[in-house]
């Protein structure tokens, strides 16, 4: 079993073992100084003593302030580059782990799954500390794992019932002896399920995602990718002009189609959204990225919250604000960037290969 020591400790005893060091190293400086302004005054007067000599003119007091005065100086700046040297000691060996630790939680994410190893220290406090974080992401992992389980199933319950729900609108719907009335409400409710089934299919989608569950991947070309790709957007577009603007002969990126599609319709789908009627979306391709582009007389968005799941920019934006929260988990799940920003009245979004 490591034998721990408190940081305390471990910061005195370097402490003390840097002094002593330091005055090891002064001795035979001590030495040379004690010889000058002592030993050597006393040797001249002794051997004026012995010869009969007169005794020289040595002004002993002030030789030995002024050695005093020098020795001072020496222990002050021993104890001075002792303090320096322990600070920059411990900054580098002792808080190593500490920093190891930082280093480790930093890069720990939870969508990943993996809890880090953080390092073995024969300091308590830092000993206990890895102990404390570690427990903490450890619990913390566990509850993400249920409550994307949790998701994952719900969503999965859900799918099967609001289906049902909605076939048996859509025969009622169909009855010739339905009132007007009854037809209007007919229709809000089918309008509401077919809302809760779209929310339901996003959740059911962010979870496969956090789950990587799309491991298959293969090698697209984004040009005609969106090529293909360009008859439904023209469906959705709903009167708002679709442009197309390549600026390399093709870019192979490695991706899950399904997932790559995904993205596509939900970037396109929210240019749609947020665009002004008669406005214009274009779709540019260049040598790294994919940027979509919209007009629009609405503001600029927070790139803060913009990515966050359920996010709502304001009451009156439509959608159930999932779109570009699953494009971000797309994005992360290939290794991707994704960015946002804004320029005179035109919204960008630049995904990164």
């Amino acid at each position: 079993m490591t034998r721990r020591t408190s940081l305390s400790d471990r910061m005195l005893t370097q402490f003390v073992v840097c002094i002593a060091l330091l005055l090891l190293l002064a001795t035979p400086l001590f030495y040379l100084l004690t010889k000058h302004y002592y030993a050597e005054d006393m040797i001249d007067v002794i051997e004026a003593v012995k010869q009969g000599l007169p005794i020289p003119d040595i002004d002993l007091k002030e030789d030995i302030m002024q050695g005093i005065m020098i020795q001072f100086a020496i222990i002050v700046g021993v104890l001075g580059i002792a303090i320096v040297l322990t600070l920059r000691f411990i900054s580098r060996r002792l808080w190593r782990p500490f920093d190891e630790t930082l280093r480790q939680i930093e890069a720990f994410r939870l969508e990943k799954g993996v809890l880090p190893v953080l390092p073995e220290s024969d300091v308590a406090e830092f000993a206990r500390l890895n102990r404390t974080l570690t427990t903490l992401m450890d619990n913390s992992l566990k509850s993400y794992r249920m409550q994307k389980e949790f998701t994952e199933n719900a969503s999965h319950e859900l799918q099967t019932p609001l289906a049902v729900f909605q076939s048996r609108l859509d025969l009622l719907l169909q009855l010739p002896e339905l009132t007007k009335r009854q037809a209007d409400m007919m229709q809000s409710l089918y309008a509401t399920a077919s809302r809760l089934s779209h929310l339901n299919r996003n959740l059911l989608l962010l979870a496969k995602i956090d789950n990587s569950q799309y491991d298959r991947k293969e090698e697209l070309d984004v040009i005609t990718f969106i090529k293909e790709l360009r008859p439904s957007l023209d469906i959705l577009s709903n009167g708002v002009s679709i442009e197309e603007e390549f600026l390399v002969g093709s870019l192979n990126v490695t991706a899950n189609r399904t997932l790559f599609e995904s993205l596509v319709n939900n970037l396109v789908v929210n240019a749609i959204r947020h665009n002004r009627p008669e406005g214009e979306i274009k779709l540019r391709v260049t040598r790294r990225s994919l940027i979509i582009s919209n007009t629009s007389s609405e503001p600029a968005l927070d790139p803060r919250l913009l990515f966050n799941r359920f996010y709502q920019p304001s009451e009156k934006t439509k959608g159930n604000g999932l779109g570009l929260a699953i494009v971000k988990s797309i994005c992360d799940y290939h290794g991707w960037q994704v960015a946002y920003h804004y320029e005179e009245g035109q919204h960008f979004f630049t995904v990164t290969f």
